[in-house]
């Protein structure tokens, strides 16, 4: 008795054309459903790492600058204040203390350009600064040791914030090094300076080089220069109104 042979498929070439066809669409829906696993993902650290900053926050308080101002004022009446001065910076706004994710460009022999930002979410590339520069210069030390506890103390309340812009806090000393070291970085990263408040009431003339350095008026910069506050309770009253003007320049989403 011959065996029964299988009917020959009478349309091969209709499986090679589902083939053609299901499997780029396979992997599309596959690139799909990656990029969303990719997308909940990064919510999910970006969410995180907002709770985390949260929990670091800490209200302006005359305490929390009497504590910075006191240790600046001491690093600043010493040799070594370019290296401890950025080391302190950098050691207080991080991860551990106060959940920013500090840069430190060195240059020179022994200097520093300190940054930290509340990075943009819509615009990150339209950067409003905040920068205080220090010095050596007796007559300056308390003016600048205030004005770095300013900033130290609005960037811990607002740490975690959600902006539009990117706010950045830099910290660098006053040389004109240091502003050319602080406009490659602007220009590396092919950002546009929008808002520049300058704290500790710096005379004209600085403002000027300031100015000049970063080319302000050439790119429609805005310069504040904040008034140099000398006691605890002034930098008090400073502090408020400057986290007010900041984040109405940032803009809150």
């Amino acid at each position: 008795m011959t065996e029964a042979q299988p009917a020959p498929n009478p349309n091969p070439g209709r499986w090679i054309r589902f083939a053609l066809v299901m499997l780029p669409v396979g992997t599309i829906f596959l690139g799909i459903a990656s990029f969303g696993i990719w997308q909940w993902k990064k919510d999910q650290a970006a969410d995180r790492s907002f709770k985390y900053a949260m929990a670091l926050r800490r209200t302006i308080s005359a305490e929390g600058i009497e504590r910075h101002a006191g240790i600046l004022r001491s690093a600043l009446s010493k040799p070594d204040r370019d290296l401890s001065i950025p080391g302190y910076l950098e050691s207080t706004m991080g991860a551990e203390n106060m959940g920013y994710n500090v840069r430190r460009k060195r240059f020179g022999t022994e200097q520093s350009v300190i940054d930290a930002e509340l990075t943009g979410a819509k615009k990150p590339m339209e950067v409003v600064m905040v920068l205080a520069l220090y010095s050596g210069e007796p007559e300056r030390a308390e003016s600048t040791a205030q004005a770095i506890a300013e900033s130290l103390s609005i960037a811990h309340e607002i740490t975690g914030e959600k902006v539009v812009r990117s706010l950045r806090f830099a910290f660098i000393p006053d040389t004109p090094a240091a502003l050319e070291e602080l406009k490659k970085g602007l220009k590396g990263d092919g950002e546009r300076l929008m808002h520049l408040f300058v704290l500790g009431g710096p005379e004209t003339e600085s403002i000027a080089t300031i100015s000049r350095a970063l080319e302000t008026t050439a790119k429609g910069t805005r310069v504040i220069s904040q008034p140099a506050s000398r006691t605890v309770q002034e930098t008090l009253q400073a502090a408020y109104t400057l986290k007010a003007m900041l984040l109405d320049a940032a803009e809150l989403p």
